[in-house]
């Protein structure tokens, strides 16, 4: 799950819709005024990828998700920073989330996901930093909501660990070059990594050290 910075204000063209339209509900905005926000929206979130799967998304596959549902919040209906593009995933990400709310979701925009969450290298799924307490609750329950260990893109994350880590041990100077599909699970692995090499590194000092002074 993706941080998502909204560098900019909203576009232009939806500003002048708005004041010029009167927006009773979403079916107020035309299409073509939808599709420049969400091309907009794309432009915003890293790698061009769903917010909440990390799955690369474009203008045909997405569509624009209300992070807190605007049956529930009208007043959000056409707020820029209420406003993410989405995968169009079945039982997954905004389908399954719906218009299913609580405070405890952790909203992208608001806050860093990367404060709750870590994977299983083992088995792809994203995982509760936290043991225990309100940071772990929020993070169980947004997990659950959105369906973000469902089986299928577990495998997809298993199959892009397997093919990073092999990547990363004929080209440990250049990972720059090797495609970003889950940016924050690449960013995990590689920290992993190098927690991996420090431990050894530190053990072989010890080691030496320990030589040096028998």
């Amino acid at each position: 799950m993706l941080k998502v910075i909204k560098k900019k204000s909203e576009p232009e063209e939806f500003t002048k819709y708005k004041s010029k339209h009167k927006i009773i509900n979403w079916d107020s905005f035309t299409p073509e005024i939808k599709q420049v926000l969400k091309q907009y929206l794309l432009e915003e979130q890293e790698n061009s990828c769903c917010p909440y799967c990390e799955i690369e998304i474009n203008l045909e596959n997405s569509h624009i998700e209300h992070i807190k549902p605007k049956n529930i919040f009208p007043n959000l209906l056409a707020d820029y920073n209420n406003f993410i593009a989405c995968c169009l995933t079945k039982k997954r990400c905004g389908d399954s989330k719906a218009s299913k709310w609580s405070e405890l979701f952790i909203n992208p925009v608001i806050e860093d996901p990367e404060d709750y969450f870590e994977y299983d290298i083992k088995t792809g799924k994203i995982i509760p930093i936290f043991k225990e307490g309100n940071r772990r609750e929020k993070a169980k329950y947004t997990i659950d909501l959105l369906n973000l260990n469902d089986n299928r893109l577990c495998e997809i994350r298993k199959k892009y660990i397997f093919e990073f880590l092999s990547y990363s041990k004929n080209n440990k100077y250049s990972l720059n070059n090797f495609p970003v599909k889950f940016p924050s699970l690449q960013f995990f692995i590689i920290l992993v990594n190098n927690f991996i090499k420090y431990i050894k590194l530190s053990k072989i000092k010890f080691l030496v050290f320990i030589w040096i002074i028998w």
